[in-house]
């Protein structure tokens, strides 16, 4: 009778003590994915250039060269491009008959631009964006500078000139 009070008494301090148990890990995998991006924070600015003429009709060049505007931008991928497209300053009048000689309605320029410590470049005697080039990863000032104006050693017709600058900026995969 000992030996089975003693067989229930260990019995009573096996279930009373918690047995060893074993880990098991369990996994939950988080992902996520972030789009290569570009994008202007100050889309636009304008740059009033004034009185184009000198005194003797012809451009004032100090009036378009070295005069710029300051976009700001960034982009998130390494591979980010950046072209510019200048467009001629065209005035609102048109040249009439017989004085195609001596007057013109166009100013044109190039428009460098800086962003990241790179320079391009584009010139408003034609209808093409320049090449694309590598900014790289960035976020700051996209500045645009023009230069390097022209009339044709003609004089201005009077009106109102515009003309533009697109800065566009690609992120690129």
């Amino acid at each position: 009778m000992r030996t089975l009070l003693v067989l229930a008494s260990a019995a009573v301090v096996a279930a009373a003590s918690p047995a060893f148990a074993q880990s098991v890990t369990g996994t939950v995998n988080v992902t996520g994915s972030v789009a290569a991006k570009c994008k202007f924070v100050t889309a636009s600015a304008d740059l009033p250039l004034g009185e184009l003429a000198n005194s003797d009709g012809g451009l004032d060049t100090a009036k378009v060269n070295s005069q710029s505007a300051t976009l700001n931008g960034w982009c998130n991928n390494s591979a980010a491009t950046l072209s510019v497209k200048a467009t001629a300053l065209t005035g609102s009048q048109a040249v009439t008959g017989g004085a195609e000689t001596a007057f013109t309605n166009r100013v044109d320029y190039t428009a460098s631009v800086s962003a990241n410590s790179a320079s391009f470049s584009d010139a408003s005697t034609d209808d093409l964006a320049s090449a694309d080039a590598t900014v790289n990863m960035f976020s700051g000032d996209v500045v645009v500078t023009l230069g390097s104006s022209s009339a044709a050693s003609k004089k201005l017709v009077a009106g109102d000139y515009t003309g533009k600058v697109e800065v566009i900026l690609t992120p690129a995969v």
